[in-house]
């Protein structure tokens, strides 16, 4: 077998070959090279499988998993994570980019440099798929460069810290070790935040290195986030009470935690309200 690449990239794809382009050359004007992407094709019904075994040609390190229908994606993540060979580890989606051809090689620099953090990120564009621009962004941290477990812990609860995926690359052993080589458990237990609590978990156990930069983007939908139309409450605040029934155990003791957990919930909790803009709709009336 061929020595391992220092860096594993990684995405499952479903009918999302208009994307894939996008996606795929993002990662390949990347100036570090030592990289493989491993690709896990969930049985699409689109061109993706043309385009992705037109890249394949094009780039030895491209390595795709077709199967042969759709399984899902709790399958389709086990499939990926369990090729994934690097010492670090960039997981993301296929329907999100990398916008700076720089962000590889300042992450693999960053943490060959620094054993502390569990890993890298920097800021993530959201970008509108309708109106085809960004729209806002996302990734905060206390302090730009290493920050500690205290630090990560702190500035989340108080709502000054947060790691993205989309521009985020972790130690590969350390994600998989903290829950990530059991995805589809995690996905079970915590849905959509199951990335949100590995990002999170290790950031509380280890420290994060951030780079006030602007790294990649996150593709959302007006359709998906009209929360006033898709939204169900209860589920939300559910979602968010699991979330901190994982993440506490790994949280770095401080005076006034339990406060900061107090006003994380309110926070959340009122961000969920305002964006349903049905309570009574949903059974919140008298």
């Amino acid at each position: 077998m061929s020595r391992p690449p220092l860096l594993s990239v990684c995405f499952a794809s479903y009918n999302y070959g208009r994307y894939l382009r996008q996606c795929l050359n993002g990662m390949l004007m990347q100036t570090f090279r030592d990289f493989e992407i491993v690709v896990t094709e969930d049985g699409s019904t689109d061109e993706s499988r043309d385009i992705l075994r037109e890249y394949e040609k094009k780039d030895s390190r491209i390595k795709v998993n077709y199967f042969p229908e759709n399984r899902g994606v709790m399958p389709a993540a086990q499939d990926m994570l369990s090729r994934v060979r690097g010492k670090y580890l960039y997981c993301t989606a296929a329907d999100d980019f990398v916008a700076n051809k720089e962000f590889f090689q300042r992450a693999v620099t960053a943490l060959e440099r620094d054993e502390r953090p569990a890993g890298f990120y920097g800021i993530c564009g959201i970008f509108t798929d309708e109106l085809n621009k960004i729209t806002g962004g996302m990734g905060t941290a206390e302090t730009v460069g290493y920050n500690t477990p205290r630090q990560c812990c702190e500035g989340f609860l108080k709502c000054r810290s947060v790691v993205t995926s989309p521009s985020a690359i972790f130690r590969t052993d350390w994600w998989l070790g903290q829950g990530g080589s059991d995805i589809a458990g995690m996905l079970g237990t915590l849905g959509s935040h199951a990335d949100y609590y590995l990002n999170h978990a290790l950031a509380f156990k280890h420290g994060m290195f951030f780079d006030k930069t602007f790294f990649a983007c996150q593709r959302v939908y007006e359709k998906r986030t009209n929360y006033s139309a898709v939204v169900d409450l209860w589920k939300i605040l559910d979602g968010y009470a699991e979330l901190e029934k994982q993440l506490r155990p790994h949280c770095v003791e401080y005076p006034e935690q339990d406060r900061d957990w107090l006003h994380w919930r309110a926070y959340w909790a009122q961000d969920a309200v305002n964006k349903s803009g049905h309570l009574y709709q949903q059974g919140m009336a008298a």
